[in-house]
């Protein structure tokens, strides 16, 4: 059993804040769980016992779906992998230019998919758009020797004081 520490999340089961993520290898299979602080107890023999509750937030890769849509060249990964958007896009057109040059894709689903690409295309020159301005911004957040003054939160407000990578 391996933890692993994480920036601050909210956890996708519960809704609570999440301690720690751990990580458990059941052979060679990998899992993974949100682990909840909740404090200390006693036992009945006087020892102190740090208390937690855990949260399973699945494994690392879903092996047996997957095979299901290897015709599209996926491996459907787990919650906590990062990247798996970008490589289910990738695999994807991997998946489409393969089928192009084997040849088997019928016309009428080759017009289909060009009409739903050429739609979806705009949306994701959108999509870029944001995703750049977004990363600018965070880079701006996140420069060295930078100080941004802020005004103080009034009485009774909320310290919200988490960055767009902490949310």
């Amino acid at each position: 059993m391996e933890a692993q520490p994480r920036g601050v999340m909210v956890c996708p089961r519960c809704g609570q804040p999440v301690s720690y993520i751990e990580r458990q290898r059941r052979g060679n299979r990998v899992y993974y769980y949100a682990v909840h602080y909740e404090g200390y107890e006693r036992t009945p023999d006087g020892r102190v016992h740090k208390k937690v509750r855990r949260c399973y937030l699945g494994p690392n890769a879903y092996i047996e779906v997957s095979k299901l849509h290897a015709d599209l060249g996926l491996t459907l990964k787990g919650l906590m992998e990062e990247g798996r958007e970008r490589d289910y896009m990738e695999a994807l057109a991997r998946s489409v230019r393969d089928r192009i040059r084997g040849g088997r894709l019928t016309a009428g689903e080759a017009r289909e998919l060009a009409t739903v690409l050429s739609r979806f295309s705009e949306e994701l020159r959108e999509l870029a758009r944001e995703l750049s301005e977004y990363a600018s911004g965070a880079a701006a957040l996140a420069a060295p020797n930078e100080t941004v003054a802020k005004a103080p939160a009034p009485r009774g407000a909320p310290n919200n004081h988490a960055g767009p990578a902490d949310a």
